[in-house]
């Protein structure tokens, strides 16, 4: 029965013996010995088919379907492209069908199709503004614009104000030597801060870093000495122990106003302080100050002629900024304290933050300057003006040709600045970390 199944499922009999003639050797083998010996060699090749009584060797079931598939796919292949276009019978329209199909060529395309990308929007975002913004520059400095507007900001006569002091000019002898010898320290040096804001502590840190020395060095302060940050008082303290010089920025201009307010209520008051609903921090700061302190920042000009310095021309500080082509004695002062931005037509300068900032339109005046007298008569310097200013903490430190802008928002976290200038006109800028007092 049992030899029975096995032919109902395809298999042939087991043989019971074979006999195998190697140098007259018999070797017999039973049935029953195969079964002692391995018990499960009857399923050990169940997986070869037996479809003969003859048995054959292992390899003639080996089927290598790798072969049949390979050959399959070229001849696919080969019966696709005989039906597409034999592309090689133009020789040059071949060449160009191998590159384009090349997968190296179109990684190359992808690439360039981004760099190709990238560059239209550096040229919308970033140079085309630039260019245009550039050529605006150049026609409002043009002569036919003056005549077309009717005038530019600064041919009026200027208003005057009444307790402000409006220009002085820097002691010639505190400016450094016009020529540097280079084995020697430098005999003076320009120490020029940005805006301070009440951070006394890090105006100590800054004036250690570079090792300032009363003796030989001497202390410029950009304005906005005061206010917002937590020492207005020993910020002017030590100012006047350094001996610095200054000048008005608008919040001294604010602090001071706020003060003779303050007095001249007072006094209406028949000695009834005057009060208001709220005090605010400008009216706190208003009454911190001694009135000696006060006198001092009074005493601040608008605008400081410091003199000439080597590859720098003359050199003026201010707290905000400067018109161009208007002289010192016609800028309008509250404007100097307060200046961002100019309009290109009038010339008219802004508190505003939105529009051209000033300090383009003046530097691209004085560059224009230069050059044209270069073409006059190139054997005198062109009497160009630098200015160093502070006020503008959203551009922070912005050091230009003909402008050093100084104010890095100490107050707000960042850095305090100061523009180190030495014999020969030898300059670097210095800073030094800040504590945060006013969120930005």
């Amino acid at each position: 029965m049992a030899r029975d199944r096995t032919h109902s499922f395809g298999y042939p009999p087991k043989p019971t013996s074979f006999e195998m003639d190697m140098d007259n050797i018999t070797v017999s083998s039973s049935s029953d010995d195969d079964d002692a010996i391995n018990p499960h060699s009857r399923n050990a090749f169940q997986s070869f088919p037996r479809g003969g009584s003859t048995q054959r060797p292992l390899i003639s079931f080996v089927t290598n379907k790798w072969e049949t598939s390979r050959s399959s796919r070229g001849r696919s292949s080969s019966s696709d492209s005989s039906a597409s276009y034999d592309w090689h019978r133009v020789p040059w329209l071949g060449f160009i069908a191998s590159i384009v199909m090349a997968p190296k060529f179109r990684r190359y395309l992808v690439v360039y199709a981004i760099l190709l990308v990238f560059a239209y929007t550096g040229w919308e975002a970033v140079l085309q503004p630039m260019i245009k913004e550039h050529e605006e520059i150049l026609t409002a400095l043009n002569v036919d614009t003056l005549e077309k507007v009717g005038g530019w900001f600064g041919t009026n006569v200027r208003p005057e104000f009444v307790d402000v002091v409006p220009m002085k000019t820097l002691d010639p002898t505190l400016l450094p030597s016009p020529e540097r010898i280079q084995s020697l320290k430098s005999s003076r040096r320009l120490v020029i801060v940005g805006d301070v804001h009440g951070c006394q502590d890090e105006l100590e840190k800054l004036l250690k870093k570079v090792t300032f020395d009363p003796s030989s060095d001497h202390l410029i302060l950009t304005g906005d000495m005061i206010n917002k940050g937590p020492k207005s008082s020993g910020v002017v303290d030590l100012a006047r122990e350094l001996g610095a010089s200054c000048v008005r920025g608008n919040h001294e201009d604010r602090i001071l106003l706020e003060r003779s307010d303050m007095k001249l209520h007072t006094n209406e008051a028949s000695d009834q302080e005057y009060t208001v609903v709220s005090d605010t921090a400008e009216r706190r700061v208003a009454k911190s100050l001694s009135d000696d302190q006060a006198a001092w920042l009074q005493d601040c000009p608008v605008i400081l002629k410091v003199g000439v310095i080597k590859d720098m021309g003359e050199v003026t500080v201010v707290h905000g900024g400067l018109v161009p082509g208007v002289p010192l004695e016609r800028q309008e002062l509250s404007s100097v304290m307060s200046m961002r931005t100019i309009d290109l037509d009038t010339h008219v300068p802004s508190a505003s933050k939105d529009g051209i900032p000033w300090f383009k339109l003046y530097n691209q005046y004085h560059k224009l300057l230069a050059s044209s007298h270069e073409d006059v008569d190139s054997s005198h310097p062109p009497k160009t003006m630098t200015v160093i200013y502070g006020h503008d903490a959203a551009k922070s430190l912005n050091i230009r040709q003909y402008t050093k802008g100084l104010d890095s928002g100490c107050v707000y976290g960042r850095k305090l600045s100061a523009l180190v200038i030495e014999d020969g006109g030898k300059n670097e800028v210095v800073q030094v970390k800040c504590d945060e007092y006013v969120k930005s």
